[in-house]
């Protein structure tokens, strides 16, 4: 039986690079690790994603021990990603820079500024989910367990910014939108500015993945004193 406790702590080494597996955790996810002796090497599966850190012999045994079929992967560093291509049919691949935040306040502009709620989910989930029902499940357990924000223009939302996981050091943003007819009016900056310092006020330090095809968020997050500290990829592949 896989001890999680000292996976988290084989993973609380890169509590920032990992946060996404430190986060699934909790969910109690499907575990395997390698190694000899102690942990060189883990495998996680949570919500239908396979993600994978370690050392490169002990994780390839850990792939190795996959069924034939079509995976959903999340490689957080460049030895997993490898892994993957080399033993997998790559389906596609969206990779993304991980950003982190010091811990420093951002002064707040003078746009108001609203705690999302749950009865928002549907209008979040129009734009990040088109629709799905299982999306829109996620995006209202978010609204309600931990901080989300939005900007409200006579009575209509047109700009949101949620979070994806917290862990005891490590706040993921997300969800990031402004409807087109509402942009280049610095509703991101504000949104991003209040997410940030509910962060500080937390003692946990702010962290996104952003596609490497999306410049405009790109430039917001370097604008805004966020540095990259990893390269990530959500890809899927096949085992033949």
């Amino acid at each position: 039986m896989v001890d999680s406790i000292e996976v988290k702590q084989f993973l609380a080494r890169e509590p920032l690079r990992y946060s996404y597996m430190l986060a699934q955790l909790s969910n109690e996810p499907e575990l395997k690790t390698a190694g000899e002796g102690h942990i060189e090497a883990v495998m996680l599966k949570s919500d239908n994603v396979i993600t994978l850190n370690g050392e490169k012999y002990y994780l390839l045994q850990l792939f190795n021990s996959l069924e034939p079929g079509e995976y959903r992967f999340h490689a957080v560093d460049p030895v997993a990603f490898s892994v993957i291509k080399e033993c997998a049919v790559e389906i596609d691949d969206g990779p993304t820079w991980m950003f982190k935040r010091p811990l420093e306040r951002i002064g707040e502009s003078n746009i108001e500024v609203e705690p999302l709620v749950p009865e928002d989910a549907q209008e979040v989930n129009r734009f990040w989910g088109s629709g799905n029902r299982q999306a829109h499940g996620y995006i209202k357990m978010r609204v309600e367990s931990a901080p989300a924000y939005g900007i409200h223009r006579d009575g209509e939302l047109v700009a949101w910014c949620l979070t994806h996981y917290v862990t005891d050091q490590v706040i993921n943003l997300g969800f990031l939108h402004v409807k087109e007819k509402w942009r280049r009016k610095g509703f991101a900056h504000a949104l991003t500015e209040r997410l940030c310092n509910h962060a500080l006020d937390m003692s946990l330090i702010p962290v996104v993945d952003i596609y490497k095809n999306n410049r405009p968020s790109l430039r917001l997050a370097r604008s805004m004193g966020f540095q990259e500290i990893a390269e990530n990829h959500w890809l899927s592949a096949e085992i033949q």
